[in-house]
């Protein structure tokens, strides 16, 4: 097997009213009395399985498992083309713009933390009052304003629009869809909004990314950051995908080994892009 053999993973093409098969279906789990019944899982919205056409793919790839970016042998060069070629595929997901940056990270709350440690110093971040912890607290470490949604999403824009018409706004922090209602914003007007007024907006897509087509482009959003354990990818990862100029000058996340470009005892020059 060469490295163009191992084709990247497409969505299934099964008809729009199949169901994509997840791993774990026919689960058995055991009762009290020593019966078993197949096990019906209430909790895919915290975490949904893998699909099988993932595992498949997975355990396609897994025998040229080495070091990405870091070895010169063959099955490290196909661990490296499959890593980077990822990014071209999740770029192509959410719509993204051909320079935007895909960093993979642990899970939405890292990409997010991320972002904090990126938003330059000269404004602030404005977030409701309706966000999860992961879109909340990372802001809070950073002059930041919270605004009380409205009762209805018109009440909300206005309220948006008021506050961000006083200035000093850098960053507009929004949920795609709420994980508690599942009340999705009219996430391209928040981001004309907020581009009117000279912020930017990332977007929370957690919970909107396994069920809403993504289209960063179309809907003029900077940034937007989702996990893979909500859409039906079998291990712990995330991503941040955005504009390049305040991710390549923030602060780097995780000093060490692939994120310089050169090193001395006493000083460092920092890379840029997603090694940053």
């Amino acid at each position: 097997m060469t490295i163009a053999t191992i084709e990247p993973f497409h969505h299934s093409t099964s008809p729009v009213n199949q169901l994509a098969k997840v791993v774990g279906d026919d689960l058995l789990v055991p009762l009290l009395g020593g019966s078993e019944v197949r096990y019906v899982n209430l909790d895919y919205a915290a975490s949904a399985p893998a699909l099988v056409e993932v595992l498949d793919f997975v355990n396609t790839v897994i025998p040229f498992y080495a070091s990405v970016h870091r070895g010169a042998g063959y099955t490290s060069q196909v661990s490296t083309s499959l890593y980077e070629n990822a990014r071209t595929t999740v770029r192509r997901f959410v719509g993204g713009r051909s320079d935007d940056l895909v960093i993979f990270t642990r899970n939405t709350t890292d990409s997010l933390n991320l972002l904090a440690g990126c938003v330059p110093s000269t404004g602030e971040v404005l977030y409701l009052d309706v966000e999860h912890h992961a879109n909340l607290l990372p802001w809070q470490q950073l002059p930041h304003r919270s605004l009380t949604a409205g009762v209805t999403l018109a009440d909300t824009l206005e309220r948006v629009r008021a506050e961000l018409s006083t200035g000093g706004v850098s960053l507009l922090a929004v949920t795609g869809a709420s994980n508690v209602t599942g009340e999705l914003l009219p996430i391209s007007e928040l981001a004309e909004l907020a581009h009117a007024h000279g912020a930017r907006i990332v977007v929370d897509a957690a919970q909107l990314a396994p069920h809403r087509r993504i289209d960063i482009s179309r809907d003029g959003i900077d940034y937007v950051a989702f996990s893979g354990h909500k859409l039906y990818a079998p291990f712990g990862a995330g991503v941040l995908v955005g504009r390049p100029d305040w991710l390549d000058a923030g602060t780097p996340y995780l000093p060490g080994g692939g994120a310089v470009r050169r090193v001395k005892v006493d000083s460092v020059s920092w890379a840029t892009g997603p090694a940053r």
